[in-house]
């Protein structure tokens, strides 16, 4: 087979890249698509008519395959996904989130109560007293 690159000017045909994996049809003489570095090939017309039932006989046979191969895919990594979270959660249950090393951190202190020596004022003394008269009268 005779090669060819992009911008040539060629005959009429089919002509393929296989760097690109396409296929170029030329209807009247004039230049190739592309650049200077895609190679091209012809095809014969007489290998396009014998290799067109073949690729749809392939056709035919694989799409079933891989849309089954698509779902196996895919339940597949459901199936994987479930799992891992399964196994996460009970590495949680089974390891609790303790850390006992911060366990009194965060604790504030206890109040100080009023100094015992601080002087009572004179208001909380009155109130104190009448109080006091009322329980003893009631």
């Amino acid at each position: 087979m005779t090669s060819y690159v992009g911008t040539q000017e060629v005959e009429p045909g089919l002509y393929i890249n296989l760097r690109k994996f396409s296929v170029t049809s030329v209807e009247r003489r004039g230049a190739l698509p592309g650049a200077a570095t895609d190679t091209y090939r012809r095809l014969p017309m007489l290998v396009m008519l014998a290799a067109a039932p073949m690729l749809g006989l392939v056709f035919v046979i694989f799409l079933p395959l891989i849309g089954f191969a698509m779902v196996a895919y895919l339940l597949g990594n459901k199936a994987v996904e479930l799992t891992t979270g399964v196994v996460e959660q009970m590495g949680r249950v089974r390891r609790p989130g303790w850390a006992p090393a911060l366990a009194f951190l965060s604790r504030s202190k206890p109040a100080d109560s009023a100094p015992a020596t601080a002087e009572p004022d004179a208001w909380t003394e009155s109130v104190e007293k009448k109080l006091n008269q009322r329980d003893h009268t009631a």
